[in-house]
């Protein structure tokens, strides 16, 4: 036993406000997982969100736990100590269930590792009686949860505000009455959106391909992703506060969920349906709530433009003293009054997402928006007083060449120019930053049937962009490395033979490319394949309220008009 680790638990511990703590006896306690670092998962809204749902259950408690540093992991390994939770330092071996809260699939390792150090058996079908049940849910999960099957126990699929309290208090109703964990499972499959991946056989074609996935007689062939129908019944905001991690010196508040743009890359764009916006009265509310705390409030949706009420929400919260911060602004929403408000609560910068320079890719991908509009928003910017600007670029879209890329760079210059053009000056008043992703394809897009850009032309397209702005002043560039985003790549649309991979990583020391050698599973199966619009996908499994039949119109629009 390492006091060193449970000392480090209680100092973290020692710094939040808003811990929840709640006598466990009697009750169904649940371990909370975030498969990465403390001051990631604390800064995602809806790990939070869950950890107050669950906690909000007479029947259940509810502690967290995240993935520890690598020194950590080590004294962990040194001193023999079972991996823990937080609240208590309780060993996850004694919980009754496990709940990973999966937002990244580039986390998928990390779920190994943590149920290693718990000395936990990592497949599924090695955890008899008397281990912990281990479950996942997050929007990773609920767009393709079968590369980690082998691992589950089952998938929570869907939000979880709609899922979560019948689940759980199935769980705890059969587990107070001794029922076995097969067939406590087998009871689990009718409540709508749970997947037990053991009751489903995958069979495989000679060319890879599936073929067919059989569920066991009674267990629907289909399961279908439960959402919140009213948003303002769950005031989805900040629990915990503590400094030290990103917005931690935030309230953070969600105005809505879904978006209406539909952009054809964009999987929250399609899985988040139907649109849900809060009312002005309940985000007042939590306005109010927050204020009794922090002054700085960050509003949360995945299109924040896409609020009709967004001026009043600026203007109460201004009006009630508080700070206004956003992460990212639709160039063609941006208008002086969010702007005068995001000044006046002291933004320094300002992020934009044209995704390309080329209208004609944004056409395709379905990101209506303008060179023009953009000038405009960056001389509103500017008249604004905002310094800096960010711009997100992805690079490998389908059917982009070189001069798209080049677009890139004009489109930088052209906007550094109106800019200049705007202050009467010849230096910025801050800086540019562009930020290049990959694109990877997505389940439940349009585009979850294209090839990942190839790694070597990757490469050449993000050099050939820092080249094309290395003398340009106050032009500053960052971008993801591209085998991460083919990681990715590979855990987003793979199948659950990937599963073999992500163990031989874990066996390996989270050393991919010893252990991409070492499987017989080929990974560029997944990744540069153009899948066939009638084949079998591995999510198919899943109705998330969108016919296949408009993804595929989508796609051919895009191909054919983009």
């Amino acid at each position: 036993m390492s006091w060193k680790l449970k000392e480090k638990a209680r100092a973290l511990l020692a710094q939040e406000q808003g811990t929840i703590v709640k006598p466990s006896g009697g009750k169904l306690s649940l371990a909370l997982v975030f498969p990465n670092y403390y001051h990631v998962g604390m800064a995602n809204l809806g790990f939070q969100s869950v950890y107050r749902i669950i906690n909000e259950l007479p029947q259940a408690v509810c502690e967290r736990a995240f993935l520890p540093e690598r020194a950590d992991i080590l004294e962990f390994q040194r001193s023999a100590t079972p991996f823990f939770s937080l609240e208590t330092q309780k060993s996850l071996q004694d919980f009754d269930l496990i709940a990973f809260s999966l937002s990244f699939e580039n986390d998928y390792p990390h779920v190994l590792t943590i149920l290693d150090l718990a000395r936990l058996p990592l497949r599924a079908s090695q955890r008899k009686e008397g281990y912990p049940m281990v479950c996942a849910g997050g929007v990773a999960a609920f767009l393709n949860p079968e590369p980690l099957a082998e691992f589950m126990d089952f998938f929570a699929l869907g939000e979880a505000e709609e899922l979560l309290p019948e689940t759980l208090s199935l769980i705890f109703k059969l587990k107070s009455k001794g029922v076995l964990r097969r067939d406590l499972l087998t009871r689990l499959t009718a409540v709508g959106g749970i997947y037990v991946p053991r009751f489903y056989s995958v069979t495989y074609q000679e060319n890879g391909q599936i073929a067919e996935v059989l569920p066991r007689k009674g267990i629907p062939p289909i399961v279908k992703r439960r959402w919140v129908k009213n948003v303002d019944d769950y005031p989805t905001q900040s629990v915990i506060h503590a400094p030290g991690i990103e917005f931690g010196g935030m309230f953070l508040v969600e105005i809505g969920r879904g978006c209406s743009f539909g952009c054809r890359f964009c999987a929250a764009g399609w899985v988040y349906r139907p649109v849900r916006m809060r009312s002005l009265g309940a985000i007042e509310k939590s306005i109010q709530s927050a204020l009794r705390g922090e002054k700085k409030i960050g509003l949360i949706s995945a299109a924040i433009g896409d609020h009709p009420q967004l001026k009043d929400i600026c203007y109460h919260l201004r009006a009630a003293g508080g700070k206004l911060s956003v992460s990212s602004l639709r160039a063609n929403v941006i208008t002086r009054d969010i702007l005068q408000a995001l000044k006046e609560s002291g933004h320094q910068s300002i992020t934009m997402a044209p995704e390309t320079g080329s209208e004609r890719l944004r056409r395709l991908i379905k990101k209506n928006i303008t060179d023009e509009e953009i000038f405009e928003a960056v001389e509103m910017v500017v008249a604004s007083g905002i310094p800096n600007l960010r711009l997100y670029f992805l690079v490998g879209l389908p059917s982009e060449a070189m001069e798209d890329i080049e677009q890139i760079v004009s489109l930088t210059k052209q906007i550094k120019h109106v800019i200049i053009k705007s202050i009467k000056k010849k230096n910025l008043p801050g800086t540019i930053n562009l930020s290049l992703s990959p694109f990877v394809p997505k389940p439940f897009t349009p585009f979850q049937w294209v090839p990942f850009e190839d790694l070597k032309l990757l490469q050449h397209k993000i050099k050939h962009i820092q080249n094309g702005l290395k003398n340009e002043r106050q032009v500053t560039i960052t971008h993801d490395l591209p085998k991460w985003s083919y990681i990715q790549a590979l855990l987003s649309r793979g199948d659950r033979r990937v599963s073999k991979i992500l163990f031989q990583v874990h066996k390996d020391n989270g050393d991919w490319n010893k252990a991409l050698q070492e499987t017989d599973v080929n990974p560029d199966f997944y990744v540069y394949r153009f899948r066939e619009l009638t084949e079998i996908l591995p999510w198919d499994f899943i109705d998330q309220g969108i016919k296949k039949e408009t993804l595929i119109s989508e796609y051919h629009r895009a191909l054919t008009h983009g």
